[in-house]
């Protein structure tokens, strides 16, 4: 059976887990950019990695489509966010990037990512404050607690992730090898 890691990546976090689920499993892995829906009719697994930022999974829409055209074919999903896995409800955040039919189609999991705040894009929380008051000059834009604490972090890393959580993905691909290799015999 052929299996791919497709990770869709905005900070780094997705990548690296996607890197080590094809290290694990002796597969390629591609950036979602450099895939077309063609490209995947030679895969049996294919694994899908998306970060998750403000409730919106990256190229949930593609790959949505891409589970529609080979239904037959095993999937699972990863997702990489801040939230700690345990205590978060996904379920709201898979209803609102993808159909029933396809969250009942792909395995789910999650992981934790890692936060660089100098890379987050602080002037964009910044201007929109200003935006929101048109009459305040840019050297007074009044900050609300979340915003002083963020500025506080500026230039601080967190890195939450743990790659061995990606061993149920790796039982989970190996558990459908098995299968199929007993079917066969």
């Amino acid at each position: 059976m052929e299996i791919i890691v497709i990770h869709s990546s905005r900070y780094g976090s997705t990548e690296k887990y996607a890197i080590e689920i094809s290290k694990k499993l002796r597969c390629p892995v591609v950036d979602s950019a450099q895939v077309s829906v063609e490209d995947l009719a030679s895969y049996d697994i294919i694994i899908l990695g998306t970060c998750l930022l403000e409730g919106q999974l990256s190229d949930a829409a593609m790959y949505e489509q891409w589970v529609k055209q080979y239904p037959d074919k095993y999937w699972a999903l990863f997702t990489v966010g801040l939230s700690n896995p345990k205590l978060t409800d996904f379920k709201d955040i898979l209803d609102n990037n993808f159909e029933d039919a396809t969250i009942e189609k792909v395995e789910l999991f999650h992981y934790r990512g890692a936060i660089q705040y100098k890379r987050l894009l602080l002037m964009e929380s910044l201007v929109s404050k200003v935006k929101q008051k048109r009459l305040a000059s840019i050297d007074y834009v009044p900050l609300d607690d979340d915003n002083e604490r963020l500025l506080r972090k500026y230039g601080t890393t967190y890195d939450f992730t743990d790659k061995e959580n990606t061993i149920l993905l790796i039982d989970w691909v190996n558990k459908i090898l098995r299968n199929e290799k007993e079917l066969e015999e």
